[in-house]
């Protein structure tokens, strides 16, 4: 995959540190945002995480055998020091996924095919059904372009060390993402919008923010979230 954007140049660990803050907006979304995907895994199953970054969600899932791959070996490096055991393995990702046919059972992509134009994500695509079981599922996470997401990335783009503006190539709503996962030939079995509110109520409380997380997820029936999900299998 070409990178549009020079990710060894994210300090190791960034994300993993703001994880760990517990304090504040940003770090409730990824608490937020990892324990919606994180519900969605069975903890017997065999799972793998593209885009892992510096390894928290992989972390996270003590009890699952649980394998994260990223282009960055800055944040391999780091995840391997601080996540590594014995049910917890970390790879470079270089062109292929370092892993045998047909050997995970779930497989997600947490914010991550937004970075990547349909030709890559095609290629991607196509690993992981190489690499997946045949009733294996992959979860997919993406911001909502048809949500105040735009509006939040340009406040971002400001506030944040690292501007959103040339990383997030391929931008979806609910239709263009369903069109384009039956493009690939996937069966969506599930799909919907997460993260409303909860996250911007940190700077109050940060305990009461990841509690209203479970709220926002009922809200989000009636009116669209931040970040899209689709859960899919194979034809």
């Amino acid at each position: 995959m070409k990178i549009k954007t020079n990710y060894n140049k994210i300090i190791p660990g960034y994300y993993d540190l703001i994880y760990k803050k517990k304090k504040g907006i940003q770090s409730a979304w990824h608490h937020v945002k990892f324990n919606f995907v994180k519900h969605e895994i069975d903890k017997k199953l065999v799972h793998l995480d593209i885009g892992c970054g510096p390894g928290t969600f992989v972390g996270l899932l003590e009890k699952t055998k649980s394998i994260g791959i990223d282009i960055s070996s800055n944040q391999i490096n780091y995840a391997k020091k601080n996540y590594r055991n014995k049910n917890k393995f970390f790879y470079t990702y270089k062109k292929k996924i370092p892993l045998k046919n047909k050997s995970i059972d779930f497989i997600s992509l947490v914010e991550l095919i937004e970075h990547l134009d349909n030709k890559e994500l095609s290629l991607l695509l196509n690993e992981c059904k190489r690499v997946l079981k045949k009733d294996g599922k992959i979860l997919f996470t993406t911001p909502n372009y048809f949500s105040f997401w735009p509006v939040l990335e340009i406040i971002l783009n400001f506030i944040s060390p690292f501007s959103y503006k040339h990383q997030h190539i391929n931008k979806f709503n609910k239709k263009r993402l369903f069109m384009f996962l039956n493009s690939q030939n996937f069966n969506v079995i599930k799909m919907g919008t997460f993260i409303l509110i909860a996250p911007f109520l940190a700077p109050l409380s940060f305990k009461l923010s990841l509690f209203l997380g479970k709220i926002d997820n009922f809200l989000c029936k009636f009116f669209p979230g931040f970040l899209l999900y689709a859960i899919v299998k194979n034809n």
